[in-house]
Order: C-alpha cells, then structure tokens, then sequence
C-alpha cells in the first residue's frame, strides 16, 4: 500500500505536497529531493485509480517517528480515505509518533488538530518553533502532537534537539 517513493518518482508525488503545505512548511523542490538521499528520511506515496492520492514524509528517528508531512488530494478528504492511511501506517511503523501542527487559532487549524485526535494523537502545549524550512523565512510557531500519549517536559526537550538537528540541521535552541 505505501510506495517508497524513489528519485524515479519523486516528481509524481511533490504535487501533493505543493498542493496541501504553504511555502512556510515545505522545503523547495531540489532541497526534498535531496532529502531522499537521508538515511533517516522515507518519503511514500499511495495511489488511488493509478495515481498518487497521499503522501507521508517522515524520519524514522531513534526511538520515535517523526511524520514532517502527511497530505491526501484534496477531491479525498473527508470521507475516511486518509483516516484510514494514518491509522495503518501508525501501526505498520509501531513507534511513538511526533509531528508538528500549528497552533488552533482558526476553523482549520482546530479541525487538523481535532483529525489527528481521533487517530490516537494528543496535542502538546509545549512551545515549539519549527526551524525555517527555506533560506530567509523565519522561525514557525508549531505544536507537538504524539502518540501514544502526552509527553513529559523531558521527553519533548529530547524530540525537540533530535528533530533539530536531524531533520533540519539547525544547531540552535
């Protein structure tokens, strides 16, 4: 079900990730493709009808996982469909789980976050700021979800410089 997305078809799946991220949350092109050359770093597609209808970028971490982009074609939302693909790949993965989400200050953040709580996750208030994901753009205020449950103080601290330095080579704190 869940396609390791390759150099031969990464240009297939980076319209999903165009498409569901703004700019302030996805790396440019050449800089994702790149990323498939981390060892860390899986990038899977899943194709509906012969085409590619969801996508999950993550880092397989340690101890954890961590999902930097999860995306389903916008004509399959809300019916289940991408519900279902998260469930299954949590549990194909069978780790903890860390990703980040904006804060809930609008309908669609508060939705995004209320999805990943029916899957299990739980939204932590620690304050967390994304590294920027390309040259010149700031710092992004994000919250931590997790699965299985809430994490300890200690435990984000160490998902926190994990997540740094590994996904976004940032030394800062």
């Amino acid at each position: 079900m869940f396609e390791r997305i390759t150099e031969e078809s990464f240009d297939e799946i980076f319209p999903l990730l165009e498409a569901a991220f703004p700019i302030t949350e996805l790396r440019l092109k050449e800089d994702q493709r790149r990323l498939l050359k981390e060892d860390a770093y899986r990038l899977y597609g899943v194709k509906k009808g012969g085409v590619f209808a969801a996508v999950f970028a993550a880092w397989e971490i340690d101890d954890f996982l961590y999902i930097e982009h999860f995306a389903v074609a916008e004509a399959l939302r809300g019916n289940g469909f991408g519900g279902g693909l998260l469930d299954a790949f949590l549990e194909e993965k069978g780790k903890p789980v860390v990703l980040e989400v904006e804060l809930p200050e609008d309908t669609v953040t508060r939705r995004r976050i209320a999805f990943y709580e029916r899957h299990g996750l739980v939204y932590n208030t620690y304050p967390y700021l994304q590294p920027p994901m390309r040259k010149g753009q700031d710092m992004l205020p994000l919250r931590f979800m997790t699965k299985p449950g809430a994490i300890d103080l200690e435990t984000y601290e160490r998902y926190r410089k994990k997540i740094y330095r590994i996904v976004y080579k940032y030394e800062g704190e």
